[in-house]
């Protein structure tokens, strides 16, 4: 599928600021079936490309002169695999045990513990496969509801399924938690997702290692918990890494420039 994309993030300022910078993984990745046909970002200041431990391209952009505001804008052409449940090999130097532990943001609770026994039982982590991830995938959708508002941006995975509701990323976060209280690495993906039925094409979901006869130890396979699906053609990968922490599209500070308003418009469609 050939997917058209624009992102476009405006931060504006009542007061000047002196200094910002940003930290923006806006670049998609070129692995697991998708390909980047055509890809800019415009942005003010100065800027350097770099490449963070979990592969993804992080560019560094930097104002010093005074300003009122900030327009960082991504857009071009991706090209993704068309089929659903694609496996992916190990396409990262970190292992996949890495992302076995538990971050602040997906620390496990009683209730994420009893979640992950209903969805694994006592099985070894490195049996568990496909069939008992989409058990834990359609769990969380039976506790939660997707809706914004329900949790604050830095919510827990505990909190939201307390909750019993949340934005994509806190769905994915408590997967992500679950499959972790369960000894099964799992690993958080931002990104886009072609979706006509939502306002809001910027999109999380998670990956899982999963035991696979085939491929010796295993391999990462996607699951779209906020839409109850295996991960598809209709998504773009962007970035991974351990929670939103680690692979969030944009995150930065800046010295001055009080009163902050946050615009973010994103758009998808399938190109012709």
């Amino acid at each position: 599928m050939l997917l058209e994309i624009r992102h476009e993030t405006i931060y504006r300022y009542s007061i000047t600021a002196n200094y910002s910078i940003q930290y923006a993984r806006l670049m998609p990745r070129s692995d697991a079936g998708q390909r980047v046909l055509t890809w800019r970002i415009d942005a003010p200041g100065r800027r350097w490309r770099q490449t963070d431990c979990y592969g993804n391209v992080v560019d560094v952009i930097s104002v010093v002169d005074q300003h009122v505001g900030i327009r960082i804008v991504a857009q071009g052409q991706i090209e993704t695999a068309d089929d659903r449940g694609h496996l992916i090999a190990a396409d990262s130097a970190v292992p996949a045990l890495a992302f076995a532990l538990p971050t602040p943001a997906t620390e496990p609770d009683s209730a994420i513990r009893a979640l992950a026994f209903e969805a694994f039982g006592e099985r070894a982590s490195n049996t568990i496969g496909r069939t008992e991830c989409e058990h834990l995938m359609a769990l969380v959708g039976a506790r939660m509801t997707p809706r914004n508002g329900a949790t604050g941006s830095h919510a827990t995975a505990a909190e939201a399924l307390a909750r019993e509701g949340g934005t994509c990323q806190d769905m994915t976060h408590v997967f992500l938690a679950a499959c972790r209280a369960g000894g099964v690495p799992a690993r958080y993906v931002s990104g886009y997702v072609l979706d006509g039925r939502s306002a809001a094409a910027a999109h999380a979901w998670a990956e899982a290692w999963i035991a696979t006869a085939h491929r010796g130890a295993g391999a990462w396979l996607g699951f779209d918990v906020a839409h109850q699906r295996l991960s598809g053609p209709e998504l773009c990968r962007l970035a991974l890494g351990r929670d939103e922490m680690d692979a969030g599209p944009l995150r930065g500070s800046r010295m001055g420039g009080a009163g902050e308003e946050l615009t973010v418009s994103v758009s998808v469609c399938a190109a012709a």
